[in-house]
């Protein structure tokens, strides 16, 4: 009996002691490009914007002529064109409904040279019937062509800002008097 326990409690300070090792090589994500925007629009409203092509190109800004899908089909395969006449291919590779956040790649094809890998994750939260949208970006090259699609992403998520608080803007339009 002794020999039981004393093993019981060597397997749990190893298990113990396993864990503790894995959360430490655990690292926080630093991001390239940030931007936070706190809209007047629910949270389930700001998502339907985010998930709906023809809704996300309208909140653009103008930034983005079209948005279409090309494979519905999960991972989502789709093409942005952009106001400047580029275009980018990108794969929405992660969606979290209940948490209300995505993860786009960008196709390496539409990336500048110099960079290897570029990805966009785009948080919502809700905070008091607002929207705070978080959008972030993590570019992987080099410096050159790291600080091109910066600049364009940089653009990019200012424009989107910039569109949804458009979007909640009501003008009520004025009536005549006689």
């Amino acid at each position: 009996m002794k020999k039981i326990v004393l093993s019981l409690l060597l397997l749990t300070g190893l298990s113990v002691v396993t864990a503790k090792a894995q959360m430490e090589a655990a690292q926080k994500v630093t991001y390239d490009v940030n931007k936070d925007a706190t809209i007047s629009m629910p949270q389930d409203e700001a998502w339907d914007i985010l998930n709906k092509a023809e809704l996300l190109q309208k909140a653009s800004n103008g930034y983005a002529t079209a948005i279409v899908v090309t494979d519905a089909n999960f991972p989502v395969e789709r093409e942005v064109t952009f106001a400047d006449g580029t275009m980018r291919k990108e794969t929405i590779k992660q969606v979290d409904k209940q948490y209300k956040f995505m993860v786009i790649q960008l196709g390496t094809e539409s990336l500048p040279k110099g960079i290897k890998e570029a990805e966009i994750c785009v948080f919502t939260k809700d905070k008091d019937a607002k929207c705070e949208i978080n959008w972030k970006a993590k570019i992987k090259g080099n410096a050159e062509g790291k600080k091109a699609l910066m600049e364009k992403i940089t653009a990019e998520f200012e424009s989107y800002a910039l569109g949804f608080e458009k979007l909640t803007k009501k003008s009520i339009p004025a009536m005549r008097m006689n």
